[in-house]
């Protein structure tokens, strides 16, 4: 995990008649620790260092930090002020605030990834398989462009996790997000079918697992993981 390279130490420094000062001593480390910068200063300049650095981030938008447009900046404004994921959550503002807000399909998923990430389980979202079994990149992909058919696309699965040459595919199906009529269901087999063939596990989980009993979840795919 990269830092800023800086400290500030107390320390305190007596005058001729014993009175004790406080002072504060910033330094700037070099990443490869061959030199340090060292500034003495007073309570009053560390505020005002302190001012320019609150200053500096308040001017800071949304979708500066995150490099993103201020289209997409607005939605995660929006669902940091009024989604209850989005309250105390510890990745806010960082990249996976953006996969979170901005990549994924649905409340479920969402949910899941948060847990997944928490759990230090290592895995890929949205990943497109072909007919093979192979990745398969999604993006642009249309049933009527030649070059780039999305039927080349067996799957998107919404977690993918590889370890030790075993290979699972996680999906979270909810009725209100992913309306699972039957013929929608007997295609969900076909898909699991045809990954067992060519050597996934498959793992799908509905709303209520996902709502309900999301420790069991992670308990599973971490079984998984750990065999």
């Amino acid at each position: 995990m990269s830092r800023i390279p800086i400290k500030i130490q107390k320390f305190k420094t007596s005058n001729y008649n014993s009175s004790e000062f406080v002072n504060y001593l910033f330094i700037i480390e070099d990443g490869k620790k061959t030199w340090d910068l060292t500034y003495q200063c007073s309570r009053g300049e560390l505020e005002k260092f302190k001012v320019e650095i609150e200053k500096i981030l308040a001017d800071t938008s949304i979708a500066e930090i995150l490099s993103i447009s201020n289209g997409d900046a607005e939605i995660v404004e929006k669902h940091h002020k009024t989604d209850d994921l989005c309250k105390a959550c510890e990745y806010k503002m960082t990249g996976s605030c953006v996969t979170c807000l901005l990549e994924l399909d649905s409340p479920l998923e969402r949910k899941l990834f948060l847990e997944l990430k928490r759990n230090y389980i290592k895995f890929n979202h949205q990943y497109g398989l072909d007919w093979k079994g192979n990745s398969i990149q999604i993006s642009g992909r249309t049933y009527n462009n030649p070059t780039t058919n999305f039927k080349e696309v067996l799957t998107i699965a919404d977690f993918y996790i590889e370890k030790s040459g075993r290979k699972l595919c996680v999906y979270t199906d909810g009725h209100t997000y992913h309306e699972r009529t039957e013929g929608q269901a007997q295609h969900d087999r076909n898909i699991d079918r045809k990954l067992q063939e060519l050597g996934f596990q498959v793992l799908r989980y509905t709303g209520k697992d996902v709502n309900e009993n999301i420790e069991k979840i992670i308990f599973e795919i971490k079984s998984w993981v750990g065999r």
